[in-house]
């Protein structure tokens, strides 16, 4: 409450810092409570507990705003909508429905914790050699060399030959005499990576990865005191077959999943079978059990 209540104190000393739209409220209401509407009453704790630690004062402020005005129209407004909707009847349904599937989707997704995902390397080759071909990139995938420095680094001339080089010799060099004052440093010419991965590390944004990377096989670029630069070796644009090595990370997580959609449909197969033993299910024109 202390935090809050100090949130308060600068609100009402700097106005909000001059933009906020809202009035400061006053913390010392009887019993802290804010605002009530018939028997409902919000208090200053209720509102405490939901604004996170490390908020600026004005951050604060506008989320604790934002909260009572969200509460306030709740109640107001269902009172309203209470009169004027037509059929209650159909919104108390819709929202078991919505609970019930909220229900189920948390115990089969506990359920599924249990279920055996451990794919061999075997099982993982096999399907690759089944449908291999029917796996396309959606993304281009290459290998290289890439690295983030400071624009004062002495080495950086040097850097940028070794990078440019990539022989066997230059990144050695690199490595010993290039990398102290790097933030950043990933080589992975022995294997491919998705275009994603290492895009999420450039200060860029690239609207054609496939144009970028057939242009651009030393890519060079200065933000904010840091030189980012990228050395490609290779790349497989997107829409082409995943190479060998690629794939099989995504087929582990393809035959892991279709493990757990097995166990899934097992499980409710038991538990139907069970229910129409007990008489809790029955059968009609329609047989529950086919259709898993």
């Amino acid at each position: 409450m202390k935090r809050l209540v100090r949130t308060f104190v600068v609100a009402l000393t700097v106005g909000f810092a001059g933009g906020c739209a809202h009035k400061p409220l006053d913390s010392g209401t009887e019993g802290n409570v804010l605002v009530s509407v018939g028997d409902s009453s919000l208090n200053l704790e209720d509102v405490e507990r939901l604004i996170p630690a490390g908020l600026t004062s004005e951050d604060s402020v506008e989320m604790l705003h934002s909260i009572i005005d969200h509460w306030i129209e709740t109640r107001v407004l269902e009172e309203v909508a209470r009169e004027n909707v037509i059929d209650l009847e159909e919104i108390d349904r819709l929202t078991q429905n919505y609970r019930n599937r909220l229900i189920v989707d948390e115990y089969l997704r506990k359920m599924g914790e249990n279920a055996p995902s451990d794919v061999n390397r075997s099982e993982v080759e096999n399907y690759y050699r089944q449908f291999g071909d029917s796996l396309k990139l959606e993304q281009p995938v290459l290998k290289g060399i890439y690295l983030r420095t400071s624009e004062r680094d002495p080495q950086l001339d040097n850097i940028r030959r070794w990078l440019s080089s990539g022989s066997e010799v230059e990144i050695d060099e690199l490595e010993k005499r290039g990398l102290r004052e790097a933030t950043g440093y990933e080589y992975f010419t022995d294997r491919w990576v998705a275009w994603e991965d290492v895009a999420r590390q450039m200060p860029v944004r690239v609207e054609d990865a496939d144009l970028f990377l057939k242009e651009n096989r030393d890519f060079d670029t200065v933000r904010g005191g840091s030189v980012y630069l990228l050395h490609v070796t290779d790349y497989i644009p997107s829409g082409e077959v995943m190479p060998k090595e690629f794939a099989l990370a995504r087929i582990s997580e393809i035959l892991a999943d279709r493990r757990v959609g097995e166990y899934r449909k097992n499980l409710k197969k038991s538990i139907y079978r069970k229910a129409l033993k007990e008489g809790r299910l029955k059968k009609g024109s329609y047989d529950p059990l086919e259709s898993l």
